[in-house]
């Protein structure tokens, strides 16, 4: 995983760093939020720690550039602070801060919500994958317009409409057809292994 800090105490960043480092997770730094814009619009980080407190771009103003510009992945947020109380909280969140840890931090916390965040990641990376996939054998077939659309949709309905039904009930539940809806546009897949010619 590769985290980008955002602080201006070198002192601070230097204990994120070798906390960091010593799980195995690549870092780099930045001094300020317009260093860190310039570093996230390489698309390289989608993790990244960042304090509440700066000169210049505060973390939260931080927070709210990160989530206004366009980026074709998510971009994880843990802001580092101080401040503890139900309005900080509530103040980041709706920045677009995704959690919080407390400056004087213990790095099997910090791990663990680094992994946290990592998960989430990989939720939205395994969403794209899939859908890739499922595009890359539509393109084989120029008659099938929105047919992968179309496919998903009729899968969650008829999924749905089974789901209250006493033989299914047991069997189709929310997370059933969310991964029904998500997986099946990959009914045609194996198009991807058939010649061009034979299309």
């Amino acid at each position: 995983m590769r985290i980008l800090i955002v602080d201006d105490d070198d002192i601070a960043t230097d204990v994120l760093a070798n906390a960091l480092t010593q799980f195995g997770h690549q870092v780099t730094s930045a001094r300020d939020g317009l260093e860190a814009m310039e570093v996230i619009r390489s698309g390289a980080y989608r993790l990244v720690v960042l304090d509440w407190e700066m000169p210049g771009m505060t973390g939260i103003e931080l927070c709210r550039h990160i989530r206004e510009r366009y980026s074709s992945g998510y971009v994880y947020i843990i802001l580092l602070t101080a401040r503890c109380g139900t309005q900080n909280i509530v103040e980041g969140l709706n920045a677009g801060a995704d959690d919080f840890i407390s400056k004087t931090f213990e790095p099997q916390e910090l791990n663990v919500r680094i992994h946290a965040g990592s998960r989430i990641l990989s939720l939205e990376s395994r969403d794209v994958v899939i859908f890739s996939l499922a595009k890359l054998a539509e393109s084989r077939d120029q008659d099938t317009g929105t047919h992968l659309e179309r496919i998903r949709e009729y899968c969650r309905v008829i999924a749905e409409h089974l789901s209250p039904q006493e033989k299914y009930r047991d069997e189709v539940d929310g997370d059933y057809i969310q991964l029904i809806y998500m997986t099946s546009p990959l009914h045609d897949v194996g198009k991807v292994g058939i010649p061009i010619a034979s299309c």
